[in-house]
């Protein structure tokens, strides 16, 4: 640690060492010179996403952008729940999240309404009180929230008819989002992401302005269907192709060669959409194993 000359020292007061300095800047060579305008959970998350995004370089044409495997949950075994479809939501809109927003992400089941489907959403500090938690908007909101250790929740909630603005600004590593209301109060937050706040400005003010045409957009769009293609993919198979027990339906008679290519060609398959999905986080080493098994005692 430079305690000693004061060096490293970041906006919140803590002294950040040398060892993760240079993690950081490895990652963002404006690290360095913006120190004093950073906080430690900042520099975090810039060190973790960084790691992951070195994970994800080699299969980023096949996969969207996966947070994290603590995070991500696809619901194998069963039907999609109300977290599946959240996560899901919230890795079509490209959003980086890292693990310490998870205690936050579980929380949306119990905060968004049935109807509700996420806009925008980001990790971020309230100011000036420097809370740490996750903002994110919906076609009826915008909600901060912080889960407290012991489970209590801190939510602050602008609901769109009484917002008359948003702005945002952008710096090298971050960005601000102002939330102006029509009792004159400002809400501030200073988002980890520099184009965190940008997209949120837009998620909103195309429900403020009443621009918003109820479709997401082609690329969203497109996004979101590869997502739910393959958070089905091995539960949701002909029962020729699935790894998981079907109920024992008369077969219909094929040649036994046929079968063997088939099957095999299918299983190959499946094993290599099983290591993208390891390799993207998505599954777990466990469920990687259990469920690569399952497809070898096939062939």
């Amino acid at each position: 640690m430079d305690s000693l000359l004061g060096g490293n020292k970041l906006a919140d007061g803590h002294v950040l060492c040398n060892k993760c300095l240079n993690q950081a800047t490895d990652i963002n060579k404006d690290v360095a010179g913006n120190l004093s305008q950073l906080f430690l959970p900042e520099i975090r998350g810039i060190i973790l996403q960084g790691k992951i995004g070195e994970f994800e370089k080699p299969i980023a044409s096949q996969v969207p952008d996966f947070q994290n495997n603590t995070t991500q949950s696809f619901g194998f075994g069963g039907a999609i729940t109300r977290l599946d479809s959240i996560q899901d939501q919230i890795v079509a809109l490209n959003a980086r999240l890292s693990i310490f927003a998870n205690a936050e992400v579980k929380e949306l089941v119990n905060i968004l309404d049935g109807d509700e489907k996420l806009t925008a959403i980001a990790e971020g500090l309230t100011m000036p009180d420097k809370v740490e938690g996750l903002i994110f908007s919906t076609h009826k909101r915008v909600v901060f929230i912080d889960k407290k250790f012991f489970g209590n929740v801190q939510k602050d909630e602008y609901l769109y008819q009484h917002i008359s603005s948003v702005d945002h600004l952008e710096s090298l590593l971050y960005s601000t989002l102002k939330i102006l209301t029509k009792g004159g109060s400002v809400a501030e937050f200073k988002l980890h992401n520099k184009s965190d706040a940008r997209n949120f400005c837009n998620a909103v003010n195309a429900y403020i302005n009443g621009s918003f045409s109820g479709k997401q957009p082609p690329q969203q769009q497109q996004q979101q269907q590869q997502i739910q293609a393959s958070s089905f993919n091995l539960y949701n198979l002909p029962a020729s192709e699935s790894v998981f027990p079907q109920s024992t339906a008369k077969p219909v008679q094929q040649s036994s060669s046929d079968v063997r290519k088939g099957s095999a060609e299918v299983i190959f398959e499946q094993l290599e959409k099983l290591g993208k999905l390891r390799e993207a986080g998505v599954l777990t080493e466990a469920e990687f194993a259990e469920q690569k098994k399952k497809l070898l005692e096939r062939l």
